[in-house]
């Protein structure tokens, strides 16, 4: 047994290497890959956010809901239907005030949601996983 125990004792030390660091979180802009954001014409760009608006539903009571504003990152898939949905750098800061919380929960909801998750992405862009990031306003 004490013959075992020498063999399996390590002499040289591991081989191996550290795993490498975790994929970075969703940049702000269009310097992201795949953003399709600055590609867009106007025209496009309010047709997006007017299908968003479609399932958009406001909080009445909310206070400041007319100033309020806030960055997203919409990843969409080939047929161009919203998949994930992000808060911006720039904004995720500001998710500890709850009124300000709830208004984006309440824009992420608009993008997931079946009847508006099917985004009017120009043929173009089709075929292919991209980003938008946009300026959610009510």
């Amino acid at each position: 047994m004490e013959r075992l125990r020498a063999l399996q004792r390590q002499t040289q030390p591991p081989t191996g290497r550290p795993n490498p660091p975790a994929a970075a979180g969703p940049q702000v802009g269009g310097s992201r890959q795949g953003d399709i954001t600055a590609s867009l014409s106007t025209q496009q760009q309010g047709a997006i956010g007017g299908k968003v608006r479609e399932c958009w539903t406001k909080d009445e009571g909310q206070l400041g809901i007319e100033t309020m504003s806030a960055q997203l990152i919409v990843t969409f898939d080939e047929t161009g239907t919203a998949r994930d949905v992000a808060v911006g750098d720039a904004d995720r800061g500001r998710m500890g005030d709850p009124r300000f919380r709830a208004f984006v929960e309440r824009a992420i909801r608009a993008v997931k949601s079946p009847r508006c998750a099917s985004l009017p992405i120009p043929r173009n862009e089709l075929g292919k996983i991209g980003t938008l990031t946009f300026r959610f306003k009510p």
